[in-house]
């Protein structure tokens, strides 16, 4: 136990040294701020200048796209500047061990970063009072039924990942290179090795860590974008959420601290937080999905349709397709650009030779997709979600997905466990904004469960209509 801790000691003198040494110089203080004196910068040099605002890219922090500016805690920020009258700036950090000495440069003034009370800097800067309490939740992969994953006691998993930047780090993981496990709640914990950010939920959500240990706030996000994953309850008390600043900035931080606590203004914030979701929706098992229908229900007004004319080989995919249309929003099947075969789910308003016409017309554009997807997807059967996922979402999207798959080391010939999980990583402004994606972001979460939901209408078919 001496052993570790001084080996604990060790890494955190060494990490404190390194992050005050080696980091590039930013500009705006004297030398000796490299060297962790803070520069002399408080609010009156701000109210000349501008809040320069150190964040991290994530939804909670900070995210630029598409000339947009969001994230919850520099929205947050943005209303105390507007307050106290000074314009504020977002500066973005590509590594979460630069914050330091970029506050201490004076090339930031605010580090927002989801900061704990306890953070790898707390011996050297000052905090706010706190803007929001959090709460510990683990995240596993979803009981699957069509991969074998059973939940059994995955949500109260006696391992787990944990990024060392998180509020709820032991704190002997708070610093790299001492990645050992430790103990929390009776449970091992292991820091991941990017060390801040959404790497532990990616990790999980594509089958290489059991579990990790996010936030509550992180897995109302989270919890929408990944439909393979399943979220516990909280296990443990809440704790704090700070902003940090330099420990001489005392006035900056008496003007934070008292907009911080008005009564007016923490209700206006808690709206503001409930926009960023409020409640971490629950979800039954992947695969229970119903794959029955009443006797005749198989595709109204399509049955008696001749299967032999040209289409016979994608009919039972058709009728998925279009019996799960039929259970879609309206207004959003307008906006489809192959909405008609779900016309066919109402054949009554419709000339039956216009219908089997439509249907022709689907197939073809089956069979130019089967085309398309024949060279990359050899197997049939694999080929079909492929097929299915395109319908969904577009072939642009779906080559996308293929790319990220590649590339987090996944088989991109296949779709369950594989692309279906890369295709909801193009919801992060990380992996859509990334040189492999061509087609921009995607809710892949809707091409999940809607592939997921064809494919077992589609085996429904098979084997009610031979």
């Amino acid at each position: 136990m001496k052993k570790r801790y001084l080996a604990g000691a060790l890494a955190a003198a060494t990490v404190g040294a390194a992050i005050m040494l080696l980091a590039p110089d930013a500009g705006g203080g004297d030398a000796s701020s490299g060297h962790g004196q803070p520069v002399d910068r408080d609010l009156d040099a701000i109210r000349k200048d501008t809040l320069r605002v150190l964040v991290i890219e994530h939804h909670l922090t900070y995210q630029r796209t598409a000339g947009a500016e969001t994230g919850l805690e520099f929205e947050l920020l943005e209303r105390i500047a507007k307050d106290i009258g000074v314009p504020i700036r977002a500066v973005l950090v590509q590594h979460a061990d630069s914050l330091l000495p970029l506050l201490q440069r004076g090339a930031g003034d605010v580090i927002a970063a989801q900061l704990g009370l306890k953070n790898p800097f707390d011996r050297w800067i000052g905090h706010t009072v706190a803007y929001r309490n959090v709460s510990p939740v683990f995240v596993t992969l979803r009981a699957d039924h069509v991969l074998g994953v059973n939940l059994g006691d995955a949500l109260a998993p006696d391992t787990a990942w944990v990024s060392a930047w998180s509020p709820f780090a032991p704190r002997e993981l708070r610093f790299p290179g001492n990645d050992g496990n430790a103990d929390l709640k009776g449970r091992t914990v292991f820091t991941d090795t990017a060390r801040y950010g959404d790497d532990p939920v990616i990790n999980t959500a594509l089958g290489r860590m059991r579990a990790a240990i996010i936030s509550d706030a992180e897995a109302v996000h989270f919890a929408m974008r990944f439909p393979q994953l399943a979220f516990s309850e909280a296990f443990d008390v809440p704790v704090p959420l700070v902003f940090g600043l330099r420990s001489n900035a005392h006035v900056l931080q008496r003007a934070i601290d008292q907009r911080l606590k008005d009564p007016q203004e923490k209700e206006a914030m808690a709206m503001l937080m409930t926009s960023y979701g409020s409640r971490i929706p629950e979800h039954g098992p992947l695969g229970a999905v119903p794959c029955t229908t009443e006797e005749g229900a198989l595709l109204p007004g399509y049955t008696h349709h001749d299967h032999d004319n040209g289409f016979n080989r994608d009919w039972q995919l058709l009728a998925a397709i279009a019996f799960q249309d039929a259970r879609a929003d309206s207004a959003a099947q307008l906006a489809r650009t192959n909405e008609g075969i779900t016309d066919l789910v109402d054949p009554s308003a419709k000339d039956p030779r216009l219908a089997a016409a439509q249907v022709r017309a689907a197939a073809r554009y089956f069979t130019e997709l089967d085309s398309l997807w024949a060279p990359l997807v050899p197997d049939a059967h694999q080929r079909l979600r492929f097929i299915a996922a395109a319908y969904t979402t577009g072939p642009g999207h779906v080559q996308d997905a293929r790319a990220i798959a590649l590339r987090m080391h996944l088989d991109p010939q296949r779709w369950e466990g594989n692309v279906e999980r890369a295709i909801t990583l193009l919801a992060l402004p990380r992996f859509f904004s990334s040189p492999l994606v061509e087609h921009g972001p995607c809710k892949g979460s809707e091409t999940f469960i809607r592939v997921r939901e064809m494919v077992c209408m589609y085996d429904h078919f098979h084997r009610t209509t031979k």
